[in-house]
């Protein structure tokens, strides 16, 4: 039966230098030997990760975490060194330099704090036994897909000359013609892993914007950090959305950061297809958004 995010294959755009692991896309931009071969990667018992789908508040939950771990100290130069496992990409544009996050990762000293946003089967399984940190974060997708969308148009490092309209983008989501895939395989596979792992913090997106406070404190908790009330305040306040968008290093991932924005981008049609196969989905999985 025809659906309004019918995609054919002329419709597809390619990433640039384009491949396939595990039924999910990646470009140029993504170690291939990192994604294949997990195992690469050696952990350390007390690394932590901070795992999402593309555009689910990564930004906002590693300056959360790293302020944590600095006992509320800020520092952007820090922010700036924090590792992106899987990415590798020529920055000359930027700064001259060639980034690389997984050599960034094996160099930097105890203890790290590396963001990825690979699937559960794309990371090394010592990862899950070794006694090492994951804060995994999912938001609610109709808003991803719309930071996603602006995302691909903006950061053509990665994503080249994307020039769809965001229509065009929704449908290639839904069908997970996007870089790392489909959203809903994704965040449930982690889901899942966070139910049989309880050593996982997952966190939504939306809890945390409601209330940002709670979330830093339960990362500390988490993490085994005793910060009294003044040091949460202080990271909570540091990690305001104001705030970051003002740091230099940070802005520029950064949008705006909303619940709902969605609802600006939608069309009736699109929504009420949208809501059918989200209600499909996410049947019977415990896992759900507020939008």
């Amino acid at each position: 039966m025809a659906t309004i995010f019918d995609l054919g294959e002329n419709d597809c755009y390619t990433l640039p230098g384009e491949w396939r692991h595990m039924d999910r896309l990646y470009s140029d931009s993504i170690r291939r030997d990192v994604v294949e071969n997990p195992e690469i990667l050696q952990v350390r018992s007390d690394d932590c990760f901070v795992v999402t789908y593309p555009k689910s508040g990564t930004t906002w939950t590693l300056e959360m975490t790293r302020l944590v771990m600095n006992y509320g100290v800020t520092s952007t130069k820090q922010h700036n060194i924090l590792p992106f496992l899987e990415l590798k990409v020529d920055k000359k544009s930027r700064d001259s330099t060639l980034y690389d996050g997984f050599s960034m990762t094996e160099k930097m000293e105890s203890s790290r704090l590396v963001k990825s946003h690979l699937p559960v089967g794309a990371l090394t399984k010592d990862l899950f036994t070794e006694g090492c940190k994951i804060i995994v974060v999912a938001r609610n997708p109709k808003d991803v897909a719309v930071s996603f969308y602006y995302f691909y148009k903006s950061e053509k490092e990665s994503f080249g000359d994307y020039d769809g309209d965001f229509h065009h983008f929704l449908r290639m989501f839904m069908n997970g013609k996007v870089l790392y895939g489909d959203w809903f395989t994704h965040v449930l596979e982690w889901w899942q892993c966070c139910r049989d792992n309880k050593n996982i913090l997952f966190l939504k997106y939306e809890d945390m914007k409601k209330d940002p406070r709670s979330a830093t404190a339960r990362i500390a908790d988490y993490l085994g950090y005793d910060l009294n009330d003044d040091v949460i305040d202080k990271i909570t306040e540091h990690c305001s959305f104001k705030n970051m968008k003002k740091a230099p290093a940070i802005e520029s991932t950064v949008r705006k950061g909303i619940v709902g924005d969605w609802k600006n981008y939608f069309t009736v049609a699109e929504n009420e297809a949208f809501e059918r196969i989200y209600n499909e989905k996410m049947k019977g999985t415990g896992l759900s958004f507020e939008w």
